[in-house]
């Protein structure tokens, strides 16, 4: 699955003294299952075998948003910024 990041803001059309919330959302990064295959050779005999394992989503991080005359501060939650509208 194609991995796909979008940023919002709210509110669109805010007024001086408005707080402006930036939300990141991030779809298509979860875990992965990969076949493993090998092969042992035992008396000449060819063996084949098969395993699954699941890798792990890739580690997330995210940078300030920004916007001219705008500082964003990051939140208790890593996918939201928030700035005040002088």
């Amino acid at each position: 699955m194609a991995i796909t990041v979008t940023l919002t803001v709210s509110p669109t059309n805010p007024g001086h003294g408005a707080t402006v919330t930036a939300t990141y959302a991030v779809s298509g990064n979860s875990a992965v299952s990969v076949p493993v295959t090998g092969n042992v050779n035992i008396g000449g005999t060819d063996y084949n075998v098969a395993a699954t394992l699941t890798e792990p989503a890739l580690a997330e991080s995210y940078s300030a948003p920004v916007a001219a005359g705008l500082t964003f501060t990051a939140t208790g939650d890593p996918h939201v910024w928030t700035a005040v509208v002088p």
